[in-house]
């Protein structure tokens, strides 16, 4: 599914109010995080919910820490890693997996600033795995291919005119080196709304389409599956708790999709400047 699930959630992680924007020479960030989705059921390839039988369900607990170095006013590295536990319960039999899950290094450039208020920037990462599937450890942690990823973000403040709200949006492509793929199309949008100096509220629309040569589709086994779509929705609540540091508060839920689980969750996560 979105890895599946891994990449719905990891979606998750890039989505504070420094997304898109320079980090800045010499200068660092990091974001760990810890995230939830829970899915009682699924959507198979018609679009057609089904629940799992006798109260079963599918949980994934994801422990990421993403990172970013400013190498110069326009270029910054970044990069993430991430540890998952996943559970699959359903006719009184539990299953679960945990191990570390996909990796990923990168470059974002700026591109072109608008008014120096609105950036342009891309985005090219290599996904590496840092697990190895094990038939006896069931869910699968992901699909255990390198992959590479190529986003363009636009971002900015919409300045005093529009109480000083701020905007993410991404589009891009994810491709798995494999013969089955999958290849995955990806955009999102955020809103966000400060309250005050230390709060603000954010919005987010994402969805994902994940096409392969492999059409199979495994409900009890949902990180096996390549060929999806998604779309979900997110709000939040963002604090400032120190001159460096802030703390962001989501939930989520899926709205609608196929060959995927129907689930939700939320997310805590910490961004500090260093």
């Amino acid at each position: 599914m979105k890895k599946i699930i891994v990449l719905i959630i990891f979606v998750l992680v890039y989505h504070y109010s420094y997304a898109g924007f320079p980090i800045g020479r010499g200068k660092y960030l990091l974001v760990p995080s810890y995230n939830l989705y829970m899915a009682k059921g699924y959507w198979d390839g018609n679009g057609n919910y089904f629940a799992y039988s006798n109260g079963g369900r599918f949980a994934s607990h994801f422990f990421g820490l993403y990172g970013g170095i400013g190498i110069g006013e326009r270029l910054d590295f970044v990069g993430n890693v991430s540890y998952v536990i996943q559970r699959k319960q359903e006719t009184g039999l539990l299953q679960s997996n945990a191990s570390l899950g996909d990796a990923t290094f990168g470059l974002s450039y700026l591109l072109n600033t608008f008014d120096y208020t609105k950036f342009l920037t891309v985005t090219g990462s290599l996904i590496v795995p840092l697990y190895t599937n094990n038939i006896n450890k069931i869910p699968f942690t992901g699909f255990q291919q390198v992959g590479g990823e190529v986003k363009m973000t636009y971002s900015g403040s919409n300045g005093e005119r529009y109480s000083n709200t701020y905007f993410d949006i991404n589009v891009g492509v994810r491709q798995f080196f494999s013969p089955e793929g999958p290849t995955q199309l990806f955009g999102d949008a955020l809103l966000g709304i400060p309250l005050d100096t230390d709060n603000k509220l954010t919005f987010q629309l994402a969805t994902v389409k994940s096409t392969s040569t492999q059409t199979l589709f495994n409900p009890n086994n949902l990180f096996l599956n390549r060929q999806f779509s998604f779309f979900r929705i997110t709000a939040g609540y963002g604090r400032r708790i120190g001159q460096h540091h802030q703390l962001f508060l989501s939930i989520f839920s899926d709205v609608s999709g196929r060959n995927t689980g129907k689930g939700g969750g939320g997310a805590i996560s910490i961004v500090a400047e260093l």
